[in-house]
């Protein structure tokens, strides 16, 4: 015996009217799954984005302490930098971002580490010319002298900052790789052994900046 409609309701109207509250149950639930999906794939896709920024920054990175620091290699990092963007994992997003900036500057030290050493040379060079027209003591040369000297001073000032800032910046990779090891490994990331390395060279650097401007502080006037 068929149920009756309830008042007012044309016959079959109530049975219609759940079957359509069924189907809308139904499509929403699709819907919701298909979301979830879609959600899911886009955050693996951002994922590998995120992971191919670190690598290349790695590499970047590995590139400028042993071989040439340039301006276009800092850059490139950079970008990485901007492009390192999971908005559906902002845990990664984080790691990435504070690895990829100290790359960035470690990059960019080396970058002013070369181009400071340069100018030390160039004004340590303008000293011992000067010095070497000795025979001319006049007013005039000592003045000269005692710019030049200074000139080379701060400039060796400047590098061992440089190098200072560097070996720290080095000194705390390791923790900001930390933040990414749990969450992609070690493989993309530079190796302790590259990087105690580096400090082992941004220190002997920092020494024979001290060495070298001892004896231009030795020579006279």
């Amino acid at each position: 015996m068929q149920a009756p409609c309830p008042a007012g309701y044309p016959p079959g109207m109530g049975k219609r009217a759940v079957l359509w509250a069924v189907g809308i149950i139904a499509i929403g639930a699709i819907a919701l799954i298909a979301y979830g999906f879609r959600a899911a794939a886009q955050k693996r896709t951002q994922q590998r984005e995120v992971i191919s920024m670190v690598q290349d920054s790695t590499d970047k990175l590995r590139a400028a302490l042993t071989q040439k620091a340039t301006p276009d290699l800092v850059a490139a990092i950079d970008a990485n930098l901007g492009a390192a963007r999971a908005p559906r994992d902002p845990q990664l997003t984080d790691g990435a971002e504070h690895y990829i900036l100290s790359a960035r500057e470690i990059a960019r030290r080396r970058v002013d580490t070369d181009r400071l050493w340069a100018r030390a040379l160039v004004s340590r060079q303008a000293l011992a010319g000067h010095m070497a027209r000795a025979e001319r003591r006049s007013e005039p040369w000592l003045r000269t002298a005692v710019a030049l000297k200074k000139k080379v001073e701060d400039d060796y000032f400047e590098v061992g900052i440089t190098l200072k800032a560097l070996d720290e910046l080095l000194y705390r990779l390791p923790e900001e790789e930390k933040r990414l090891e749990t969450r992609i490994g070690t493989a993309a990331l530079l190796e302790r052994d590259a990087i105690n390395q580096a400090r082992k060279q941004a220190q002997a650097d920092a020494q024979r900046a001290n060495d070298e401007l001892a004896g231009v502080r030795r020579i006279g006037p």
